[in-house]
């Protein structure tokens, strides 16, 4: 259920900044929903970085499951991306335009390498026109005053990705769960498995829209504990949520709107079978109070 008690801060850092002091610090402690940057990068930018997108054969642009077969067999779209979730012929289809610590990280070697690309990647596709990933650290930087946002790396230097596109074709769902580096995939063995909360950035590039309704995410008012994974496990989180009366907020981007929430808090996204693809900037940060870091990845 929707809760006037449960923040959303918007539309600006500087609006943001004048209510809270430590804003993401709120987000961390699940304090806040939400803080969203209405317009964070111009829409007309999105439009164009989607077209420059497909241009570049990294995606394509209907929603044709003939199309998007022929897509995965794109030595492109194969050299960068790394990974290509479900490629087969359900009807969740994804694709990756970056490298995902979560998709990649069983093999560290291989990951960092593929990081390596994904950066050389992103210098060429920026290297001319507005810079989406900059506009994503900028605005979190001017919200975590007193510290300093970097790209995640580890202790040799070498980064992760900086961020990851995430086209989302077919009605693509994201079904209750979390993110967590530690409490989920358990990586130890990353320097990002240091920090105490693990939050998101998502920057809205195209949405898609059927019956003037388009998808948005739900973030709920419960952290991930042991008690609660059987229920997002067998799919009973929704009725677990209504029974506890669990509070949530919705939020709602149009191109261009960037928002940051808590990943260890229950979230999803229901799926819109529009015509076009669902297209987000996607990063993960990792941030503790007592940290001067505040790393991001994807």
């Amino acid at each position: 259920m929707p809760t006037t008690d449960w923040p959303t801060l918007q539309p600006d850092f500087s609006t943001i900044l004048a209510a809270e002091t430590n804003p993401v610090g709120r987000v961390a402690s699940g304090d806040v929903a939400a803080l969203v940057i209405r317009q964070a990068f111009p829409a007309a930018d999105c439009a164009a970085l989607v077209e420059r997108l497909i241009d570049e054969e990294l995606m394509f642009a209907g929603d044709d499951p003939r199309v998007y077969q022929q897509a995965l067999k794109n030595e492109v779209i194969g050299k960068y991306l790394g990974r290509t979730v479900n490629p087969d012929e359900s009807a969740r289809k994804r694709i990756d335009i970056g490298t995902s610590l979560g998709n990649l990280g069983d093999d560290k070697e291989s990951f960092l390498a593929n990081a390596a690309e994904t950066h050389s990647l992103f210098d060429r596709l920026f290297a001319e026109h507005p810079d989406p990933i900059r506009a994503i650290y900028e605005n979190l930087q001017q919200l975590t005053p007193g510290k300093q946002v970097v790209t995640a790396y580890e202790p040799d230097g070498r980064k992760y990705g900086p961020a990851i596109f995430r086209v989302h074709y077919g009605g693509f769902t994201y079904g209750p769960h979390f993110d967590s580096v530690r409490n989920r995939e358990q990586r130890t063995n990353y320097a990002v498995h240091r920090f105490d909360q693990q939050l998101a950035g998502v920057l809205c590039l195209q949405n898609t829209t059927l019956a003037g309704k388009s998808a948005q995410g739900i973030i709920h008012r419960q952290f991930w504990n042991e008690d609660v994974d059987p229920y997002l496990k067998n799919g009973g989180f929704g009725e677990f949520a209504a029974e506890q009366n669990i509070p949530s907020a919705g939020v709602e981007l149009e191109p261009g709107d960037l928002y940051f929430f808590n990943t260890g808090l229950i979230h999803e996204v229901p799926g819109i079978p529009g015509e076009l693809p669902r297209i987000v900037l996607a990063v993960f940060i990792g941030y503790s109070e007592d940290d001067d870091e505040v790393m991001v990845w994807s």
